[in-house]
């Protein structure tokens, strides 16, 4: 593995990212506002093929599984370069991360939801409720579950393989799917497919990590495949013709896994042949990563992009509770809508409450986080042995 040698955040890639991660978040929103306005329009109901498509909204969290591979292998090449220890920073950098807008989602949650018993409570404390079952006021947040394991499996492989990345990749890409195999066998053959089980979930998590893998694998291949095209965008000269086409035909692959499985949910295919369709999509998503690189024309999104970013992380963990809350209000005042006006109303609702508080909350969680990152690095080379 080598460190980072080109920066990413400012760069066409950078800015697709961004855009990306907005974007993304925006269509799991459309799809539970979907759901909350047939609450809100009673007696409502979406076509059967609107249900499959803009209502269903895993789809989505597949591409940030790819990005969130691909950006934390990046940044655990960037700490690897830095002096001084990795294990208690890249804790200390994950869960400053994570926790501080999640414990505001599951603040609301709790107030607006019948209170867990402990064991719920201390699922959702610690990050497991993908495993337990979420709360339905954040159930967006079952894939954090899923990213507090591959935050900590994948550092544990590439320790394992003596931090050479491709040898990782393949120890934690054979290892993850002969686990999803167990788990299902067992899942389906010794407990007969039952529910409430926490073999499911962790099968469910195995059979995911693939995605967060081909995104760091992209890291991990960076420098070989992107770095020479960053180069010739940020100089204005143009890129390969091959690398170019690369967004353009990720968009159509997505699109077409999109498709794809708009039809398997409507032929009732079984959880694994969805799974499988996943991965499939994966080639589109790296696609679209690496061809934005040979794109200079992307910067001119760049303070568009800057917001999205910053909208994502607060819009995909506060909407759901923050549409429950409109729904409560919405049945509370006894309003008469129909289906297309209740989700006009609902989304205007919970992006306007992102505009006035959820990004400025975001912005002030990473200039504080930032900073006390930072405070802990100094402090650390100050104990340091000589």
């Amino acid at each position: 593995m080598k460190p980072e040698n080109d920066s990413l955040k400012t760069s066409p890639a950078g800015i697709a990212i961004d855009l990306l991660r907005g974007l993304l978040s925006l269509l799991v929103l459309l799809a539970h506002a979907l759901e909350s306005g047939q609450i809100v329009a009673a007696g409502s109901s979406l076509s059967v093929w609107m249900t499959i498509t803009l209502g269903h909204g895993s789809f989505w969290v597949n591409g940030f599984f790819v990005l969130s591979g691909f950006c934390i292998h990046r940044a655990i090449l960037a700490q690897r370069a830095r002096a001084g220890s990795f294990a208690l920073p890249y804790l200390w950098a994950r869960s400053t991360r994570l926790y501080p807008l999640y414990l505001v989602a599951l603040g609301l949650a709790l107030i607006i939801s019948p209170w867990p018993d402990i064991g719920c409570f201390t699922a959702h404390l610690t990050m497991m409720q993908g495993i337990t079952g979420p709360l339905a006021a954040i159930k967006p947040a079952w894939s954090l579950t899923y990213e507090v394991i591959y935050y900590a499996v994948w550092p544990l492989c590439l320790a394992a393989c003596a931090w050479h990345g491709m040898r990782a990749l393949m120890l934690a890409g054979s290892g993850t799917v002969l686990v999803a195999v167990v788990l299902m066998l067992v899942w389906k053959k010794l407990m007969h497919g039952a529910e409430g089980t926490w073999v499911l979930p962790m099968a469910l998590v195995a059979a995911q990590f693939p995605l967060w893998l081909a995104g760091a694998w992209l890291a991990e291949r960076w420098d070989a495949l992107a770095v020479s095209a960053l180069a010739k965008a940020r100089d204005g000269l143009p890129s390969s013709p091959g690398l170019r086409s690369m967004a353009p035909a990720g968009l159509l692959w997505i699109a077409a896994g999109y498709l794809a499985q708009a039809w398997l949910l409507h032929g009732g295919a079984s959880t694994t042949m969805l799974i499988l369709a996943g991965w499939l999509v994966v080639p589109g998503w790296l696609a679209l990563i690496l061809g934005s690189a040979a794109l200079p024309a992307l910067r001119s999104w760049e303070p568009t992009a800057r917001w999205l970013g910053l909208l994502s992380y607060p819009l995909y963990l506060l909407h759901q509770p923050l549409l429950d809350l409109c729904v409560a209000a919405a049945q509370a005042a006894r309003l008469d809508l129909s289906l297309p006006q209740a989700v006009s109303a609902l989304l205007a609702a919970v992006m306007g409450l992102m505009i006035v508080a959820g990004v400025p909350l975001e912005k002030a969680t990473l200039r504080w986080r930032a900073d006390w990152l930072r405070r802990q690095h100094l402090r650390a080379l100050k104990t340091a042995p000589a």
